[in-house]
């Protein structure tokens, strides 16, 4: 042990540094260009599709304006098979993008800033939009009451994330109608399997129902276009893409893995699979091999008869002419129809705010500079080209103060949706659309808002009874530690349950009992308290 006047007088030295680095916000002093710029590192974790950020113009330009160099690193997959080992050792950038969420910043402690004052000082327009947009600074603020990270706000993406695509073409060549019901649509499965819709020759090519299982860690929530999408038609209002398996019913926070609504929509999925109405390999394929089905064989002949997906030309490329959107089917599979109420994903506070969007070393030697970058995403113009492409990139055009037009895309084979992903940081960036901005969209943009008119009914049913924010629920530090831990041992015993009870590997019904004790006795009623009081301090009761 240090003698206690050596401790002090190292105290003093650490003083005298701290503040020689306060007056550029950090605890040393921050790295500059010949030119006088301040130089700074980020991370962005994008889309696999992303060009390199360097390229993007409307960046460089930004970077200009806000006085720095970014040393840009780029992670387009596997980010979250490393992150805890960065984290845990420090190793951490100025800037992380789309790198972080709410439970980093309880479990590594220290590790990133406050950005509270930052914002108050150096951030004009996130405190815009934290104005205008209340909702976006409770999203902000962990619940410990410090903002670690920035969220996004815009408003022009649509109330739900999924539509189910069905092959239009397939059916009038079958003589079938547009199905209403679970019954009907097996019936009409059940013909896409047994007969050559397609019109090929080959009866054996067509896969009824394909969908994507894959989403990383806790596949079976995770993927935006899983099985299931179809679980609201059962009473089970999903909301925000449903992760992790919770829903509201009469205000109370239920977990729809346990509910015997959900072993009967297993038992369902489980007699589609076994007669070959479902694909057989979804449940292994990536999100790629589930694209490339969907867009047809080498011969430009359609393979899926149905699936979900984010919109038409997107999903089916050039075949995209043949699918229809279908409104939700009434479940009336061992029940009578209107049994239970039918909903519909409800993602509208996902699709158009999300959280994390940006955080901030606190180790940062310049965090006025940082902060200023930051706020420069949330400029105006500049929030219109994080989403579809810099104007000075040829990927938007601005008819004046208040319009925008969205250009199509410069690759003449590339798709609107794809590009958008190619050319900028789109849904994976911080941003904040005004609600009084015009922007005049890309055709598949409208395409994806006329798609969800089928919708339209059954998300008006959206109330405060079954309707379960998670974007704006906050927890203590010890509550996201218990939560955590806990529905890392609830996810493992779900997730590896389902696909074996889908594929008939395992008897749903001979395991029902036990499994629901065991998710129980993992830790799930204790989360449920949990979440129970964070959503009653929301609706004030």
């Amino acid at each position: 042990m240090k003698k206690k006047a050596v401790s002090m007088l190292l105290a003093g030295v650490m003083v005298v540094s701290m503040l020689a680095g306060c007056g550029k916000g950090g605890s040393s002093e921050p790295e500059k260009t010949a030119d006088g710029k301040t130089k700074l590192k980020a991370l962005f974790v994008s889309h696999s599709a992303t060009q390199d950020v360097e390229d993007m113009k409307w960046v460089q330009k930004l970077e200009e304006e806000a006085g720095v160099e970014i040393e840009w690193e780029q992670i387009r997959q596997d980010w979250e098979t490393v992150k805890s080992t960065r984290f845990a050792s420090g190793d951490i950038p100025d800037l992380l993008f789309n790198a972080t969420n709410a439970a980093d910043y309880t479990k590594y402690t220290g590790l990133f800033e406050d950005l509270t004052p930052l914002i108050e000082e150096n951030a004009p327009n996130i405190q815009e939009m934290f104005t205008e947009v209340p909702d976006t600074k409770v999203l902000a603020t962990a619940g410990n009451g410090k903002i670690y990270s920035i969220p996004k706000m815009q408003t022009v993406w649509p109330e739900t994330n999924t539509v189910l695509f069905l092959n239009k073409t397939w059916l009038d060549n079958l003589g079938l109608e547009v199905p209403t019901t679970f019954s009907e649509f097996e019936e009409v499965l059940k013909a896409f399997e047994k007969e050559d819709a397609n019109g090929n020759g080959d009866p054996s090519d067509e896969i009824p129902l394909d969908y994507n299982a894959y989403g990383g860690n806790n596949a079976w929530f995770n993927s935006a276009y899983s099985l299931l999408k179809l679980l609201p038609s059962l009473g089970i209002q999903l909301t925000d893409i449903g992760t992790d398996g919770y829903f509201v019913e009469d205000k109370t926070v239920k977990c729809y893995a346990i509910d015997e609504r959900y072993k009967s929509f297993i038992k369902t999925m489980n007699r589609w699979y076994s007669e070959g109405l479902i694909n057989k390999n979804a449940i292994t394929n990536d999100y790629s091999a589930y694209q490339s089905l969907s867009r047809g064989n080498e011969n430009g002949e359609p393979l899926v008869g149905a699936c979900f997906g984010w919109e038409e030309t997107d999903k089916f490329g050039t075949l995209s002419d043949q699918y229809i959107a279908v409104a939700p089917l009434v479940y009336d599979d061992g029940v009578k129809a209107g049994t239970y109420e039918t909903y519909w994903n409800y993602d509208m506070d996902q699709l158009n705010m999300q959280a994390d969007r940006v955080a901030m070393s606190a180790k940062c030697a310049d965090k006025e500079a940082a902060m200023k970058f930051i706020d420069g995403f949330y400029d105006q113009t500049k929030s219109v080209e994080v989403l579809f492409g810099g104007i000075s990139d040829g990927c938007v055009e601005k008819v004046d103060d208040n319009h925008y037009k969205v250009l199509p895309p410069q690759d003449e084979e590339m798709d609107p949706g794809t590009w958008k992903w190619t050319s900028t940081f789109a849904d994976f960036g911080p941003l904040y659309i005004r609600e009084d901005v015009e922007i005049e969209m890309s055709q598949d943009m409208e395409n994806a808002l006329n798609e969800r008119s089928v919708y339209e009914e059954a998300l008006s049913k959206n109330n405060e009874n079954i309707y379960y924010p998670q974007l704006f629920m906050k927890y203590t530090d010890e509550e996201q530690n218990t939560m955590a831990m806990n529905q890392a041992n609830i996810n493992n015993i779900i997730d590896n349950k389902w696909s074996l009870w889908i594929t008939g590997e395992a008897d749903i019904d001979a395991e029902w009992n036990s499994y629901v004790q065991s998710v129980k006795d993992a830790g799930l009623e204790e989360v449920l308290k949990i979440r129970q009081n964070a959503f009653d301090n929301y609706l004030g009761e």
